[in-house]
């Protein structure tokens, strides 16, 4: 037992460490969702104080006496409070994450605050069980013997835990699904994504099934994996994806070439990659601001990932105004065929946005073949053939 207790507090600690850390990044991360993970983050580390405090106060005071089948006599006033305390927390962290869970899901929705009232009813009624348990027991009491059992209504407890898991599990699920083509944009392995899904899960899981085991909080460590995944997840992201554009960057390019450049004559020879330039851009940025810049920026970048999802390429900001498209299994009919369509919806986006300057861009493809035997000599070989169709007058995207 007393082993069990030891090794219990002492997975507390390092959860609590790892979530310190996790806090400090999202801090200097400087998201616009950081207070809401921060406050999840601070209420799994009170749960988790809450049972340390519950096992090392308990064991000091009785668990010796429990050993020798002794009666316990000395004050536990602290243990009744801890343990109100841990119940309240392992009921309100499934509540804060369905709450925010749902506000991102239901974003739009004009009905959000009405369902969230009803929904939270469950939350409030058990709220009182919980509070009032250390003078009614309705949830946990303590027997003569100084330990402590289940009311008659813990299994309630347990259950509303399961039902605010399971919804902020439902809502999670959503979120992800409906943000799906942000996530495909950049590279992540199979197993990364088995890894995603996994670690998010078993929270959820675990929240209610966690209230049945006395020994051990094994819902801390889930938390811990999870949040710290997440928060590497995140630092890639920053890594790999443009500011401005939410795109893929050139590092995130660098790594998806250094896979081309490992695939057989046979699989390069079917890749091919456009170079995009925005014609005559310092001229919008002299004339119109920078702002206006920006804003050509962010209106070709959803424009081109409308093509990368129409046609399965890659895509990413390479610097400035110059965007890369890359095409696997194609062939130069297809890859003339994808500049050509790019040509065609700028031309339109120029008539729909009514701008006062000339929008358009210049395109160029080369085939990733047996010539190149660097990422580096692939990329330049698309840039001189985008700028000789700058150059020219008729629209020819090749010349090799």
């Amino acid at each position: 037992m007393a082993s069990t207790l030891f090794y219990s507090v002492e997975i507390d600690i390092i959860c609590i460490v790892v979530f310190i850390c996790v806090i400090s990044n999202i801090w200097k991360s400087g998201d616009r969702a950081r207070f809401s993970y921060i406050l999840v983050l601070a209420l799994v580390i009170f749960q988790a104080l809450s049972d340390i405090f519950l096992k090392t106060y308990t064991s000091i005071s009785c668990y010796a006496l429990f050993a020798k089948n002794e009666v316990c006599t000395k004050d536990v006033t602290q243990v009744v409070i801890f343990s109100c305390m841990l119940s309240f927390f392992n009921l309100l962290v499934p509540y804060v994450l369905f709450v925010i869970s749902y506000l991102i899901k239901a974003e739009k929705s004009r009905t959000k605050g009405i369902k969230l009232c009803v929904l939270s009813i469950p939350f409030l009624i058990l709220c009182y069980f919980v509070l009032t348990s250390p003078a009614n027991g309705h949830i946990q009491f303590l027997t003569y013997h100084g330990a402590y059992v289940h009311g008659k209504y813990y299994s309630a407890l347990v259950g509303t835990v399961g039902f605010y898991s399971i919804l902020a599990l439902v809502n999670f699920m959503y979120v992800v699904a409906s943000r799906q083509d942000k996530m495909i944009e950049f590279s992540i392995s199979k197993v990364d994504y088995i890894l995603f899904y996994l670690t998010c899960t078993l929270p959820f899981v675990l929240a209610p099934v966690n209230l049945l085991v006395d020994d051990v909080l094994l819902v801390s460590p889930c938390y811990a994996v999870c949040f710290f995944f997440l928060m590497t997840l995140h630092q890639h992201m920053r890594i790999s994806i443009d500011d401005l554009t939410t795109l893929n960057n050139r590092n995130e390019l660098k790594s998806y070439l250094l896979n081309l450049v490992s695939l057989s004559e046979a699989e390069r020879k079917t890749t091919y990659m456009m170079f995009i330039d925005v014609n005559k851009f310092k001229s919008i940025n002299d004339n119109y601001g920078h702002n206006e810049g920006d804003v050509v920026l962010m209106q070709l970048s959803r424009l081109l990932k409308g093509v990368a999802e129409t046609f399965n390429c890659f895509l990413c900001r390479y610097g400035g105004d110059e965007f890369i498209l890359i095409k696997k299994n194609a062939n130069e009919e297809r890859a003339a065929g994808v500049c050509h369509y790019i040509d065609k919806t700028v031309a339109r986006l120029k008539i729909l946005s009514l701008a006062p300057y000339e929008l358009s861009v210049s395109t160029g493809y080369v085939r990733f073949d047996n010539r190149f035997k660097t990422a580096k000599d692939f990329i330049e070989a698309a840039d001189r053939l985008m700028y000789e169709t700058k150059r020219s007058t008729r629209k020819d995207y090749s010349k090799s």
